[in-house]
């Protein structure tokens, strides 16, 4: 059964796909991001990538580690788009949170990841490196199997916008409706920036595309 969440982001994804200007300004645009390796696997259910972003959070950013091992939360937020080869629009999408956390009680760090709607994961890490390259590597599904033509002839990439504590509108504050409602803008609004190529507003953006790949028949 698909929850509330999940529907109101395909809405918002439907209607931004659904505007002649966004589709007149996606163009080509996602083809001429820079290339980086991706692993690609299929099961009969969903395609899945497998991707590093270690420049996300280095362990030589001073800054960026003071924070971390300060206790203060980084949160990295993912948003990756599969598109067709010389199509205008994505075929389907995927929201990606991680924050990663030094917990001095435990003397450990906390990776909670989150994918869409679904409910977070959580894992320790004695040490910050293992912790970073756990945040920083994705292993998630980004497609059904049956929304991807298949065939050596069916191209396709997959566009990846990686943020690091992403600046956000604040809330209204009109308790959880209001908090759905801006929290649904703020999805929205991301994939509109997607679209029409404005920059997000983070403390480090990096946006690239996977090598092409394909689903092969069977």
């Amino acid at each position: 059964m698909t929850g509330p969440g999940a529907l109101g982001r395909r809405r918002m994804l439907g209607l931004a796909l659904a505007s002649p200007a966004l589709v007149v300004l996606l163009g080509a645009v996602p083809e001429a991001l820079p290339r980086r390796k991706a692993k690609f696997s299929y099961t009969s259910r969903e395609l899945k990538i497998r991707v590093a972003v270690p420049d996300l959070l280095r362990t030589t950013d001073k800054q960026a580690m003071k924070m971390l091992d300060g206790g203060y939360p980084t949160r990295l937020v993912y948003d990756m788009a599969v598109y067709a080869k010389g199509s205008r629009t994505p075929s389907a999408a995927v929201h990606v949170e991680v924050s990663v956390q030094w917990d001095p009680w435990n003397q450990d760090y906390i990776v909670q990841t989150t994918i869409g709607a679904g409910s977070p994961t959580v894992r320790r890490y004695a040490l910050r490196a293992d912790a970073i390259k756990a945040s920083t590597t994705l292993s998630v599904a980004v497609a059904k199997t049956s929304d991807i033509p298949r065939g050596e002839d069916q191209i396709h990439f997959v566009q990846v916008i990686a943020q690091r504590n992403p600046i956000e509108a604040k809330s209204s504050g009109a308790g959880g409706a209001a908090r759905g409602q801006d929290r649904d803008l703020e999805v929205f609004s991301r994939w509109v920036g997607m679209f029409v190529r404005t920059r997000p507003k983070a403390e480090k953006v990096i946006e690239f595309r996977t090598h092409p790949f394909y689903v092969p028949h069977g």
